[in-house]
């Protein structure tokens, strides 16, 4: 089975940046292929044959190109024509997705619906909530 997990960093960040690595490791060891999207950094760590990945984002910077974060953040065309790349070459059969937030932003849900209906390829689409970010951006809950 071919697996995709997604996930904004692609480095031992946090809890869900380990969870997804060390999932993706215990899958391969089962026999799945697995391959991973989410952003560039030089810290990154798991990746996919496309070399393909979305621009970091640091909201902690202070950057001019920290004005365009507000657009960016509710849909990322940049995400949308990544992941694109990415599912038509590898052509998984689930597409896990992880912390997408902010990040990478629900556009990729759109483009693998998109990939699934344009190619009737049956991929499995699963989101695994590490926290209430969705549905409370200011973590109140």
């Amino acid at each position: 089975m071919k697996i995709l997990m997604i996930n904004k960093f692609l480095y031992p960040r946090g809890g869900a940046e380990t969870y997804v690595i060390k999932l993706g490791a215990a899958l391969q060891k089962m026999g799945q292929e697995v391959q991973y999207f989410g952003m560039e950094h030089p810290q990154r760590v798991v990746g996919n044959r496309v070399e393909s990945y979305t621009s970091n984002m640091d909201f902690h910077t202070g950057k001019l190109q920290k004005l365009l974060y507000p657009f960016k953040i509710i849909y990322s065309h940049e995400a949308y024509q990544k992941i694109s790349e990415v599912l038509n070459q590898y052509q998984p059969d689930v597409v896990h997705l992880n912390n997408i937030q902010f990040h990478l932003t629900p556009s990729i849900i759109l483009e693998a619906e998109k990939f699934r209906k344009e190619t009737g390829h049956k991929v499995k689409i699963i989101y695994t909530a590490h926290d209430y970010q969705l549905i409370c951006p200011s973590h109140g809950l």
